[in-house]
């Protein structure tokens, strides 16, 4: 498996401590992990979080050539926790905000062959980043294109989310994140997931605890969370998004691929972190050949 994606690299700050995230980068991790190859398109800053990115995206072995240095400093969610309820808040512009792809990187890009096409809603939200990935959609040779909706505070609008689900053929969102795509185009939740489908889109459905649910045209099955305690759920959503497309790379069918990746969910809750090293348990169960 070959995964592409674009969009945020962004540090989570808080009580102090610094976590390097952005859902497509914790995607390609769990790619990397599961034994697929990664590339990402973004931006950092030249700043000691900038250098401490790369430094991680060579630990993984997630290919940096396209990750330009911006004048912006590196982005940052700032997690505030108030009466146990957790609130963030992001700096504004920073490097993803000021992500640039030139003609020759395109060019070298467009020549490649994607197993998939990673994008999602937060990266859309400055003028400069939301033009390169225009140009990207134009250019860029994918089996899949997969729109994770990830929507975050007020960073998203009708246009952009009308424009990413036209160039994806995979879209993940959760209920919440479904119900407000659905009042937004004035239509019920179910006739959403109908116009989706008679446009001939896949689409995940994540639901917590009562775990994912997937459509394709007259096919929908449904598969439950597991039973671990969690300890961190961060990152899990993620895990599900990168196993599932590995997995169908791999040449599972939707149902079974759309099992395995839930494995994979089940076992990141019961770690810290979006990205844990994976242990010989959850290889065994996974099939894993490293």
């Amino acid at each position: 498996m070959n995964a592409l994606a674009f969009g945020e690299i962004l540090w989570d700050v808080y009580e102090g401590k610094r976590t390097i995230g952005g859902a497509p980068l914790n995607v390609l991790a769990h790619i990397q992990r599961l034994g697929g190859k990664s590339c990402i398109v973004s931006a950092l800053g030249n700043d000691d979080l900038g250098k401490q990115s790369f430094d991680y995206l060579i630990k993984k072995g997630i290919d940096s050539s396209f990750v330009n240095i911006s004048s912006y400093e590196t982005g940052k969610a700032f997690v505030f926790l108030e009466n146990g309820i957790p609130s963030y808040s992001f700096n504004t512009p920073c490097a993803w905000d000021d992500i640039n792809i030139s003609e020759e990187n395109l060019q070298i890009l467009s020549n490649q062959h994607f197993s998939v096409f990673i994008y999602g809603t937060l990266a859309q939200r400055a003028s400069v980043s939301a033009a390169s990935l225009q140009r990207m959609f134009s250019a860029i040779n994918a089996d899949e294109l997969f729109y994770d909706v990830n929507l975050r505070l007020k960073y998203y609008d009708k246009a952009i989310i009308e424009n990413s689900i036209l160039h994806a053929s995979i879209l993940k969102m959760n209920n919440e994140e479904l119900h407000i795509i659905s009042s937004m185009f004035s239509i019920t939740d179910t006739d959403l997931i109908k116009k989706l489908l008679d446009n001939g889109k896949k689409i995940i459905i994540t639901s917590g605890k009562n775990g994912s649910t997937f459509y394709y045209k007259n096919n929908v099955f449904h598969v439950g969370a597991g039973k671990n305690k969690a300890v961190d759920t961060v990152g899990a959503g993620d895990s599900l998004s990168a196993g599932f497309l590995f997995f169908v790379a791999s040449g599972l069918p939707f149902d079974a691929a759309l099992e395995k990746a839930s494995l994979l969910a089940d076992f990141v809750v019961t770690k810290q972190g979006a990205v844990p090293e994976y242990d010989d348990n959850i290889k065994h169960i996974l099939m894993l050949k490293n």
